[in-house]
């Protein structure tokens, strides 16, 4: 039993010693309201948004007599703002992927008479954005605003999101885009300009869907009606060649030509999208008619005659499996 004691004992001293000294990080709450998106820039990366921001901690050294003021906060704005953070502590905390200036906002300080620091800001950002378009036209987006200190480590500083602050105007409506919600993601994250060392980021995600009508409607509708207008071939005789590979070319031609007006609206990524698949399906059925004028071209009038009858019902059916295919990976991938 003795023994026992001791043991226990030893381990209890080499223990406390090693935790004696660490201390739980300062908490700060930290929100976002998104109150606009005025810009979604798809070939740079970058949105533009007008935000709402609210910053909340506790400051022992601040706080008042309540009963003594007859009021339980006081408020700072403007310059009184700025002085006031100047002199107590602060969390220092920023966007990690905002773009450009990081000019001040409207701010507005509360302090609460048990020394809760309440920061409220106005803000207008650019800020960068990963954009994935493999499911373009019907892709949906991420675009995060990732948060974090500039001074304290992971084991001083733990920021946490405001749940009932958070959130978005379901009044604004971004040009080509519907906004779907917001959530938040937080991890701790290893600065490497900062020799590897680890901070808290808090990532607030505002997740949005691509209204793909104008796609439907303006390029993909008018691009199947130019390859089911190439099929007139299969109706002319084989020895008008001349005009069969007219009306095919002619065909390719303004598919290609519609292939580069949606290209000059993206970044250069080194992957496919389902409109470039749609395409390219469109770009083969084209040139397999092509190739049908000239096998046709060759032959005699009543076996160049079988050929294209049996083209009539091979070409739209194989176009029709290779758009399903297409589609049905790009709003189910």
């Amino acid at each position: 039993m003795i023994r026992a004691i001791l043991i226990f004992t030893l381990v209890v001293a080499a223990v406390l010693p090693a935790t004696a000294g660490t201390a739980a990080p300062r908490r700060v709450e930290m929100g976002i309201f998104v109150v606009d998106i005025t810009d979604i820039n798809e070939r740079a990366g970058t949105f533009t948004a007008e935000f709402d921001v609210v910053a909340r901690w506790q400051d022992p050294e601040s706080g008042f007599d309540a009963t003594a003021e007859g009021h339980g906060v006081r408020t700072r704005m403007g310059d009184r703002a700025d002085a006031f953070l100047a002199e107590i502590w602060s969390p220092t905390i920023f966007a990690v992927n905002v773009v450009g200036a990081r000019g001040k906002g409207n701010e507005t300080v509360t302090e609460a008479a048990d020394g809760t620091i309440t920061l409220r800001s106005r803000l207008r950002r650019t800020v960068r954005a990963p954009l994935d378009f493999r499911r373009f036209p019907f892709d949906e987006q991420v675009l995060p605003v990732h948060i974090e200190s500039y001074l304290y480590p992971a084991d001083e500083l733990e920021i946490v999101p405001v749940e009932d602050f958070s959130g978005f105007d379901d009044t604004f409506s971004p040009p080509e885009w519907r906004v779907r919600g917001l959530t938040t993601h937080s991890e701790p994250r290893a600065r490497v300009q900062d020799g590897g060392r680890v901070y808290h980021r808090l990532s607030f995600l505002v997740h949005i869907e691509r209204l793909s009508g104008y796609y439907l409607w303006k390029i993909m509708l008018p691009m199947v009606i130019i390859v089911m207008v190439s099929w007139i071939v299969f109706w002319m005789s084989g020895e008008m060649l001349g005009r069969r590979a007219g009306v095919s070319s002619t065909g390719m031609l303004t598919v290609i030509a519609y292939q580069f007006v949606i290209a000059g609206t993206l970044p250069r990524f080194p992957y496919l999208t389902v409109m470039d698949y749609f395409t390219l399906v469109s770009l083969v059925i084209i040139a397999a008619t092509m190739l049908v004028n000239l096998v046709v071209s060759r032959l005699d009038a009543e076996r160049g005659c079988t050929v294209d009858r049996f083209c009539r019902f091979l070409f739209p059916l194989g176009y029709t499996l290779g758009l399903a295919v297409v589609l049905a990976g790009g709003r189910g991938a």
